[in-house]
């Protein structure tokens, strides 16, 4: 069985109207057992006169040397008459969550 645990994920978005956006934060709940598990994540990206929101579930675990990342694509919610795709990873690293608190990341 795997533990709760969160991923970081920072990348960039594709350029659509001239720029980019970046998305970062962490991966939320583990939902399923062992190597066959995902997360939610969602968050906010802001360039200069506009936000964007995304959300999503990553893919399953890809193991790497030192563990295993997710793959993370969609498209950031359409804004000022725009919208960018996305696809990057998890980093390896995982912060792992208490059982009591299941979306707050323990450090």
């Amino acid at each position: 069985m795997i533990k709760n645990h969160a991923h970081k994920y920072k990348f960039d978005c594709k350029m659509e109207k001239g720029h980019i956006h970046n998305i970062l934060g962490y991966t939320e709940n583990t939902i399923g057992i062992g190597s066959l598990h995902l997360h939610y994540f969602y968050g906010t990206s802001s360039y200069t006169n506009h936000t964007h929101y995304f959300s999503g579930i990553t893919g399953l675990p890809v193991k790497t040397e030192n563990g295993h990342i997710h793959r993370m694509q969609g498209v950031l919610e359409l804004n000022d008459m725009h919208e960018h795709e996305y696809e990057g990873y998890t980093f390896e690293e995982v912060s792992y969550i208490s059982d009591n608190t299941q979306s707050q990341v323990v450090t």
